[in-house]
């Protein structure tokens, strides 16, 4: 699914250089639940950009499922995010002005998704995550958890070969996190390869592997019985 070789990513201020990642090594397959974790400034968050086909590397190779995206220009990042990939951000990232189901309807409509195809699809991605009675509701109607469920729908809706989870409990309470980690795992047993990033290593242990980032290296790759 994810192959990565030699990952380097260089950031430039003026005369100034900073080595974000030093040499990244990884494969993911498919239907993984990975979690990668680290402090501030380890450059996790700079890998999962680049994952997500949000920036390119410096150097090295990134293969999405058999999809060179290494070599690919902004344009073509921008198509195969849209149809690999789905996020779930800790923000949620959701249109105040539409509704649930409007919200999950955003990336079938870049697809190009015909409208009652479009609507079914993101129905059933609401259902999936148990809240397709609200589907007519905005998202200052309900609540953080069910706002995160909304977004993971919404990751959901394309059919992705991964989903990347930037932090997705770093907003809410205990109850609620366990909530959405239950959605995830149980998401991750129906076939979905899912990559979250947390600095929470109770969050990470809940993983079926765990990686460890750390001054822009891998230190540690361990998997969860």
């Amino acid at each position: 699914m994810i192959k990565i070789t030699g990952l380097r990513k260089t950031y430039k201020t003026g005369s100034i250089e900073f080595e974000a990642l030093r040499g990244i090594d990884l494969h993911i397959k498919k239907g993984e639940f990975v979690a990668i974790i680290g402090p501030s400034g380890s450059g996790k968050s700079t890998l999962m950009n680049i994952l997500g086909c949000l920036d390119g590397a410096s150097s090295g190779e990134y293969l999405l499922n058999n999809n060179d995206v290494s070599m690919m220009n902004d344009k073509e990042l921008a198509k195969i995010r849209n149809r690999e990939i789905g996020f779930i951000f800790q923000s949620f990232n959701l249109l105040p002005r539409l509704s649930s189901l409007q919200n999950v309807e955003l990336p079938l409509i870049y697809l190009g998704v015909p409208l009652k195809e479009r609507t079914q699809r993101a129905e059933k991605s609401l259902s999936s995550v148990g809240l397709l009675d609200k589907k007519k509701n905005k998202p200052s109607e309900l609540s953080g958890g069910q706002r995160q469920r909304i977004a993971i729908a919404r990751a959901l809706a394309t059919n992705p070969s991964v989903v990347l989870a930037d932090e997705p409990t770093g907003n809410l309470d205990s109850k609620t996190t366990d909530e959405i980690m239950g959605i995830l795992k149980e998401l991750n047993e129906g076939g979905n390869t899912i990559v979250m990033v947390t600095h929470e290593p109770e969050i990470a242990a809940q993983a079926k592997r765990v990686i460890t980032v750390k001054d822009g290296l891998i230190v540690r790759d361990i998997y969860n019985n």
